[in-house]
């Protein structure tokens, strides 16, 4: 038996602690990355929807980008023209509001909360029909080359038609008569709007979601399987106090130790993990828009899992190292 138990509790005492680091990090996983309050923490931590009007500026001027909607005027503009667009068009707070909308409306739709994910377009309406959508405009439009004679004379000819006009940069002396016509063409694209844009609705058969919540299932069960080594351990190799100190303190100040160096210094190897779930494993269960954004969402979901990690492992090293330090204080004082 003492052979027997010599040989096992080794064994079952680094289960314990390879499968108790592999729940402290499935299980937080679980509580933390499917929460709107993670990204939305994380996203207003980093200034994130800041950045957003220049990131979507990038995508839209980008060499490769789909511009074929665009004239080919619209399709030379650069960078810095498309972001000062976005940002008069659409301040940061109203970006924030429809991020955090769509975040949270996704998130319900992941957790089957709900049979689809939305974002109210309703900042974008109010903007365009509003003073700031005409002043995005007409900023945008200071930014065309300067028109011709015959643009001004078409401009002249759509300003009285109401006609088609001409993109190009107008003598300032027109731009208070051009400001009507942007407005009146902006409150009409507005009234076409819909209220709210769907990002993603379940199939009618064969929902993805129903996998993952699976998976999550199995996630939330992550700890069960540690506690039943450590169970087993006990039942084969503590007879006493000592052992019971011994087997249970030092499996756990390990289990700790490593819990709290992944959380200090895990965040690039489960990062590029992470991104590597979201690109080739989520583009079925979320809105195509968040795919573009998966370094921002890992590092979101980095931040928000490594956190408890670090505090869990140092509470775990903690407690394993008083329990085996009794131990050790008990067995010397023994002998």
């Amino acid at each position: 038996m003492n052979a027997f138990k010599k040989i096992f509790s080794p064994i079952l005492a680094a289960l314990f602690v390879v499968t108790a680091v592999a729940a402290i990090l499935l299980f937080n996983f679980d509580r933390r990355a499917f929460t709107a309050e993670t990204y939305q923490r994380a996203f207003a931590r980093d200034d994130f929807y800041n950045k957003l009007p220049n990131m979507l500026a990038q995508a839209i001027a980008a060499p490769g980008a789909d511009k074929s909607g665009l004239s080919p005027v619209l399709q030379g503009l650069s960078v810095e023209a498309w972001e000062n667009f976005i940002r008069a068009l659409i301040p940061p707070e109203a970006l924030k509001a429809m991020g955090d909308d769509a975040l949270t409306s996704t998130f319900a739709y992941l957790n089957l909360q709900s049979d689809s994910a939305s974002v109210s377009l309703a900042p974008v309406k109010t903007a365009m029909t509003g003073e700031a959508g005409t002043q995005a405009v007409m900023t945008l439009i200071q930014t065309l080359p300067a028109c011709t004679v015959e643009q001004i004379a078409k401009i002249t000819i759509g300003l009285f038609s109401g006609g088609e006009i001409q993109l190009c940069n107008p003598p300032d002396e027109a731009k208070p008569l051009l400001a009507p016509i942007v407005q009146g063409q902006l409150q009409l694209a507005a009234s076409i709007l819909p209220d709210e844009l769907t990002l993603i609705a379940a199939p009618p058969a064969n929902d993805p979601r129903l996998r993952l919540q699976a998976v999550r299932f199995f996630l939330r069960l992550s700890p069960i399987l540690p506690i039943l080594v450590l169970l087993a351990l006990t039942l084969l190799s503590v007879r006493a106090l000592n052992d019971w100190l011994k087997w249970w303190g030092i499996p756990l100040l390990i289990t700790g130790v490593l819990a709290f160096i992944m959380g200090l210094l895990g965040a690039p190897v489960i990062g590029r993990i992470i991104v590597f779930i979201l690109e080739n494993r989520l583009p079925n269960y979320i809105p195509e828009f968040l795919s573009a954004f998966t370094g921002d969402l890992a590092s979101a979901m980095v931040r928000a899992l490594l956190a408890p990690v670090l505090w869990q492992g140092l509470l775990l090293a903690c407690a394993g190292a008083g329990m085996a330090g009794l131990e050790y204080y008990l067995s010397r004082r023994r002998a």
